[in-house]
């Protein structure tokens, strides 16, 4: 069963059906009437105006949903919480300084030990301090382990709608041929479905009966504002951090923890969430009592260009383990606690548990591309008490590239789950799969029934799935992982823009080819090793094919292995036939991309080496000006002094006399001129040894530049003599 919103849309029509039958009914009675059957269509009338009056009340209810327009009140009470203390601001901001110099106590604690510190503080306080806390600070309440699950529900209930308010606003400012509309619609539609009920089915326990309700939604955690921004163009908006539990969290025996892969942000959200309900619920529709599942978008996921960076895995596997250790104060001592990680999600558990997440019962991969490049087995965790499941579903792609490591699926350790009626990436938690069912059978604690198991190898799933993952693997071998991750972070911003409608196919392969160039693919794997090893890996599978089409025909191996071996030499003749032309435009290519990046090396080494002479020249002529200054100042002062040295032996020569007088001023004078020597003489010295060392630094980097730009001009000089010799002789 899918998870059911109250969705004002669907309102809006079962409103209109109501208005079509109450119209009916006139012309109903009429026909009666006519029929001399009045008597018996009597209480038409009466219907009809409870036709209407559920129609009108209807349509106020999904105006409501549209908008909605609530209290902080309002939030607290949907989740019991008194009022009380919550509209006076100066006993929410003393309980909010209370809390924080609690957290700055607890600050070098671990997340379990701040968590329960925070817990042992609420326990304190009365439900309506609680309420009147989460009114003050609804951020830090609604995010804070620790805090009692039905306070933060309530405070996270406050934020989406301060964040629905803020965004519907701005949502209104734009028009729909605005490129951040339609993502910035989707955010705002998503917002207002959290403020909306949920449709909630279970057995009553005391009447045994099938029960429905509405009931609102659950948040753990919110912060719009967190993470970065997928695509700027299409959104101002961050991806948001989110976690929505559904179930009684605190009381559950049986925990689920749901781990995402990319593309995940808040906007789209509900698609993810789904999965959760899905979970929860039991085959026959039921959502069951003893299990509370946190579908957690507790990370910043990649988009598709960065998803090849391991990166954000380790934030987020820090995040994991961070959130596991807190929330466990609020879980029953003995609950059970299970991860169900899809795609990227893998690869962010495994290093939660490589970071210290122990204390799980259960693992369960799907899709994984790989759990990091030092796990090749179950083993490697370290973990002997955690059982750990791999599922594969036939067609799914990012398992068989293996971008991050070994597929979990194949390791020798693990137990493989059937997912059967599930195929690709993303249907594991599609209804009456044998996927779904498999991990509720996992969550459940067997009472859903015996796993079920599979073998499977790559040729059973999908047709060329083996041939893929070795293609991968040779590209892996020529191109190093840092380079992975520069082209796929250069790439990005493009698919973004694609995906957005920004960018058509033909511009998006003018950057694809942009980039290549750029990292030197055609030099790292040169056009004829790539379609040779393409040719090779469509003669393996053109030999599968004919060889499985011919025994399924009957024929003995002999003659089913001959018809194999012909069909790979037809395969690997027409594919050299077809793909030689492509070779040697992709050979022109590279060789202009060679010739293009010489030009680039010269004249940045150019421009690097005119920039250290500019700033020699510049240095020394501050030096000069200064060794200039100091000899003007020196040389000025000794003429002065000489000056008065002849005015002195000329007053002598006049009049003897004053001969001892004179001699006296000329040694004054003297002494004079010997300190501006030894003043100005060490400044003229440190000048020229300033001008000295200006010239043999900047000397060092103009010849350090030009070694540089000759060793990777010369690098480039033989690519582009490799290129022209593969393309004339290759």
């Amino acid at each position: 069963m899918a998870m059911v919103f109250a969705d004002p849309e669907t309102l809006d029509r079962l409103a209109k059906s109501l208005d079509s039958k109450a119209n009916a009914i006139p012309q109903l009675k009429a026909r009666a009437s006519a029929l001399d059957a009045g008597g018996h269509v009597a209480g038409l009338p009466a219907i009809a105006t409870w036709l209407g009056d559920t129609a009108r009340d209807l349509r106020r209810r999904a105006n409501i949903l549209r908008s909605p327009s609530e209290s902080p009140f309002d939030s607290l009470a949907a989740f019991g919480l008194p009022p009380g203390v919550a509209g006076d601001p100066g006993a929410g901001m003393k309980l909010q300084a209370d809390l924080k110099a609690l957290l700055e106590a607890q600050k070098n604690g671990t997340p379990q030990q701040r968590a329960q510190a925070v817990k042992d503080y609420f326990a304190t306080l009365s439900p309506a301090q609680q309420a009147a806390l989460a009114a003050t600070d609804p951020l830090l309440v609604g995010n804070l382990d620790g805090v009692p699950v039905n306070v933060r529900f309530a405070a996270n209930r406050m934020s989406i709608q301060k964040e629905y308010t803020a965004e519907a606003a701005y949502l209104a400012t734009l028009k729909p041929s605005d490129a951040a509309y339609k993502r910035t619609k989707e955010r705002v539609d998503t917002l207002r479905s959290f403020m909306n009920p949920r449709v909630k089915t279970f057995l009553d326990p005391k009447t045994g009966q099938r029960t429905t309700v509405e009931v609102p939604r659950q948040f753990l955690v919110f912060d719009a504002h967190f993470g970065s921004t997928a695509d700027a163009k299409a959104s101002p908006f961050p991806d948001g951090r989110i976690a929505e539990v559904v179930g009684d969290l605190e009381n559950a025996d049986n925990v689920a923890f749901r781990v995402p892969g990319i593309t995940n942000r808040l906007d789209n959200f509900n698609g993810f969430t789904k999965g959760g309900y899905q979970l929860v619920t039991d085959t026959k529709g039921n959502e069951r009592s003893d299990t509370a599942v946190v579908s957690w978008l507790g990370y910043d996921t990649p988009e598709l260009g960065d998803s090849v960076d391991p990166a954000k895995a380790f934030t987020g596997g820090a995040a994991l383990n961070a959130f596991r250790q807190g929330i466990s104060v609020n879980l029953k001592p003995n609950a059970g606690l299970d991860i169900f990680a899809h795609s990227y999600g893998t690869l962010v558990t495994s290093k939660a548990l490589q970071a210290g997440l122990t204390n799980v019962d259960n693992v369960t991969f799907m899709g994984s591309p790989g759990l990091g490049p030092n796990i090749n087995s179950v083993a490697d965790f370290k973990m002997p008490n955690t059982k750990f499941f791999a599922m594969r579903a036939p067609g799914d792609w990012v398992s068989y590239t293996q971008g991050h490591g070994k597929d979990p699926a194949d390791f020798k350790d693990i137990t493989r789950l059937d997912t059967k009626g599930a195929s690709g990436h993303s249907q594991y938690y599609d209804s009456e799969t044998g996927a779904l069912d498999n991990m509720r059978r996992i969550f459940y604690g067997g009472d859903g029934g015996p796993l079920t198991y599979t073998k499977t190898s790559l040729d059973d799933e999908q047709v060329g799935a083996a041939e893929a993952r070795e293609m991968v693997g040779f590209l892996h071998g020529k191109i190093p992982p840092d380079v992975v991750v520069k082209m796929g972070g250069d790439l990005d911003a493009a698919v973004q823009a694609h995906f957005a409608g920004r960018m058509g196919v033909k511009e998006l392969l003018v950057e694809v080819h942009s980039v290549l160039g750029k990292h030197n693919m055609w030099d790292r794997v040169p056009p004829d090793e790539l379609f040779g090893k393409i040719n090779d890996l469509a003669g393996n599978l053109a030999y599968k094919q004919a060889y499985q089409a011919a025994k399924d025909k009957g024929a003995p191996d002999l003659v089913a292995a001959a018809a194999g071996k012909a069909a790979e030499i037809a395969s690997e003749h027409l594919l050299y036939v077809t793909t030689w032309p492509v070779v040697k435009l992709l050979e022109v290519d590279r060789i202009a991309n060679n010739v293009k990046q010489f030009g680039d090396i010269v004249d940045q080494g150019a421009e690097e080496i005119g920039g250290h002479v500019k700033e020699m020249g510049t240095e020394l002529g501050k030096d000069g000006a200064q060794i200039y200054n100091d000899t003007k100042d020196l040389t000025g002062g000794l003429f002065k002094d000489g000056g008065n040295v002849v005015l002195e032996l000329g007053d002598t020569f006049v009049r003897p006399w004053k001969a001892g007088e004179n001699a006296g001023d000329i040694w004054k004078i003297a002494d004079g001129a010997q300190d501006k020597i030894f003043d100005k003489v060490p400044d003229i010295a440190g000048g020229l040894n300033d001008a000295k060392n200006t010239f043999v630094d900047k000397s060092g980097d103009i010849a350090r530049s030009a070694a540089e730009t000759g060793g990777k001009a010369v690098d480039k000089g033989k690519d582009i003599g490799k290129s022209v010799v593969k393309f004339v002789f290759g």
